[in-house]
């Protein structure tokens, strides 16, 4: 049985279980869809928090992620859960799911009515990082690691960001945003909402006079923790900063008690994102997939409708 709740009760519910998508947190929800007609789905195995939008006189649920009560979950769970959102009033339902990939996931939710898009719009692919055991980096990270260590750069983790804190992230993030012609970076309000809660953490890179060469943010939750936003400056290229953040993040999650660091979706292509799928290839892990992208709609023409809206709307790229 999958019931429809209110925030309250679906966080109060939810909160021991196993698996968690960063997207569907406490901190993500005040941060991202505060002003989001929200809808919560909970069942005894799985749950998940969806939005309803409006547009061109069509209504699309969005769904991001999953709660699981435990893993791994069955077909015909995965069904029931699915074939119950899939009677909400909603012409489009999009599920982008970040858990690691199960065939009977895809089962059950295609035997819930399913498909996969038309046209897909984030990558399925990503990299975990085992911390119980010794890293192994290429000869490119080993090279920048010691770069790094001769500059004598500092990683100084926030445990209680203060505004100002808050300010400068916000600031270099965006100076990076714009040298390289792109955008997903956080507000300061976004910024605060999400660092409110100790799920998500902080960090930075600081040089020998305390200038911030570059910063991140983590999600984490019990043994595993997932990289979610990070900034470079100019100079901090220059000294391997973005290696020494990766580095000190993944030491201080080890002490922690983290035992799978997942480095975030990996889109390797012929262009230039590349070089960001070799940086984090350069570690040696387990490479993933997860369960991705899902479309249920109630008209053959919109899954083609909804493609053609990501590309030349909402100009996304298509992977």
């Amino acid at each position: 049985m999958v019931r429809q709740v209110d925030l309250h009760t679906f966080f109060t519910s939810t909160c021991d279980w196993q698996w968690v998508s960063h997207t569907q947190t406490e901190g993500w929800v005040s941060a991202f869809l505060q002003s989001a007609d929200i809808r919560c789905f909970v069942s005894e195995q799985i749950a998940c928090i969806g939005w309803l939008s409006r547009k061109w006189g069509r209504t699309m649920l969005t769904i991001t992620g999953e709660f699981f009560r435990s893993l791994p979950v069955t077909e015909k769970q995965v069904f029931a859960f699915f074939e119950q959102v899939a009677r909400t009033d909603a012409d489009i339902i999009y599920v982008n799911s970040d858990s690691l990939y199960s065939p009977l996931y895809e089962a059950g939710i295609r035997q819930a009515g399913f498909l996969r898009p038309v046209g897909m719009f984030s990558t399925t692919l990503s990299k975990e990082i085992p911390l119980e055991r010794p890293y192994v980096f290429d000869k490119s990270w080993q090279r920048n690691l010691q770069k790094a260590d001769e500059a004598q750069l500092r990683f100084v983790p926030v445990a209680a960001p203060s505004e100002e804190v808050l300010a400068d992230y916000v600031r270099l993030h965006g100076e990076m945003e714009r040298r390289k012609g792109f955008r997903d970076g956080l507000t300061a309000e976004q910024l605060r909402a999400i660092l409110s809660h100790p799920e998500f953490r902080l960090a930075w890179v600081d040089d020998r006079e305390d200038r911030h060469l570059a910063g991140g943010i983590v999600f984490c939750r019990g043994d595993y923790a997932r990289f979610l936003y990070s900034f470079t400056t100019d100079e901090g290229r220059q000294m391997s900063a973005s290696y020494f953040l990766y580095k000190g993040l993944m030491d201080a999650l080890a002490a922690d008690g983290v035992k799978r660091f997942d480095l975030g979706r990996l889109s390797p292509s012929k262009s230039q994102k590349n070089n960001l799928f070799l940086f984090k290839n350069g570690i040696d892990g387990t490479t993933v997939s997860y369960n991705g992208e899902w479309l249920y709609t109630t008209s053959r023409w919109l899954p083609f409708a909804l493609c053609l809206a990501n590309k030349y709307y909402w100009k996304r790229v298509q992977v």
